[in-house]
C-alpha cells in the first residue's frame, strides 16, 4: 500500500472514531470538496444536505408504500369479509354459483375457471364453473408435491386443459384447493403478461381458495383414490 493510500486510510479511520471533529473545527466545512456521481465539485454541507434530502425522500417513498399496503390489506379483508357474508346464507346448491358471481365481479380477470373434484357436490356446470377432469388433474400433478400456486406464463398444454384452444393468454395463476388440490383447482388469467407474474403477491387469492377447501372439508367425504390420483 502506498504512503498515500496509508494517509487516507488513517484519516478515514480517525475521522470515523471522531464524529464530532468538523463540529470542533468548522472552519474546515467549506474548504472540503465532495465529488458528486456527476463529477461536480460540491462543499461538504452542500454534500450533506443532499444526502439528507435524498434519504428524506426514500423515507416518504417508504412511508407511502406502507400506508398503500395496509389500504390494500384493509380493502382485501372487506372483501373477504363481504365474500363470507354472502355464503352464510346460501344453500349448498347455490354455493357454487354465489362465489364464482362474487369472484368474478370483485377479482376482474380475463378468464376465471373454478374446477372441482368429481364426487364432491352436484354440480351444473357453466362458463366459470366445471368439474376437473383428468386431464386437468394429469396437466397439474405438481400438487401432488408442492401445494403452491402456479404463476406466469404456463405450459400451452396446461392453459388449452382450462380455458381450451383460446391463444390471447400472456399470463396466469392456477391455485390448488385442498391438499394436494383434493378438492380442484381455481385459475385465474390475463391478456396481460404482467397480471400473474412470478412475483405477485397471492395472498388474497390463496384466501380464497381456502374458503372453498373449509368448506369442501365440511362435506361428505368422498374417495381420495378419485381425487387427484
Amino acid at each position: 500500500m502506498s504512503n498515500d493510500l496509508k494517509i487516507q486510510k488513517a484519516v478515514k479511520n480517525y475521522l470515523l472514531k471522531n464524529p464530532r471533529f468538523f463540529a470542533q473545527h468548522p472552519e474546515l466545512m467549506s474548504a472540503i470538496e465532495v465529488v458528486e456521481t456527476e463529477g461536480e465539485l460540491t462543499n461538504l454541507t452542500t454534500h450533506q444536505l443532499r444526502t439528507l434530502q435524498q434519504q428524506n425522500q426514500q423515507l416518504k417513498a417508504q412511508i407511502s408504500q406502507l400506508i398503500a399496503n395496509a389500504q390494500q390489506s384493509e380493502s382485501v379483508m372487506n372483501r373477504l369479509f363481504d365474500l363470507l357474508t354472502r355464503l352464510s346464507v346460501v344453500d349448498e346448491v347455490a354455493y357454487l354459483p354465489e362465489f364464482v358471481a362474487f369472484v368474478t365481479e370483485h377479482f376482474p380477470a380475463d378468464y376465471f375457471k373454478l374446477l372441482v373434484a368429481e364426487g364432491m357436490v352436484e354440480l351444473v356446470e357453466s362458463e366459470h364453473l366445471a368439474l376437473l377432469n383428468s386431464s386437468q388433474v394429469s396437466q397439474f400433478a405438481v400438487f401432488k408435491a408442492k401445494p403452491e400456486p402456479l404463476f406466469g406464463r404456463l405450459k400451452k398444454d396446461q392453459i388449452q386443459s382450462i380455458f381450451g384452444s383460446v391463444d390471447d393468454i400472456q399470463s396466469a395463476v392456477v391455485l390448488p384447493i385442498g391438499d394436494q388440490a383434493q378438492f380442484g383447482l381455481m385459475a385465474f388469467a390475463s391478456k396481460d403478461e404482467e397480471k400473474f407474474h412470478p412475483n405477485s403477491a397471492s395472498d388474497l387469492l390463496q384466501k380464497l381458495a381456502q374458503v372453498l377447501a373449509a368448506y369442501f372439508t365440511q362435506l361428505e367425504p368422498v374417495d381420495e383414490n378419485q381425487v387427484m390420483s
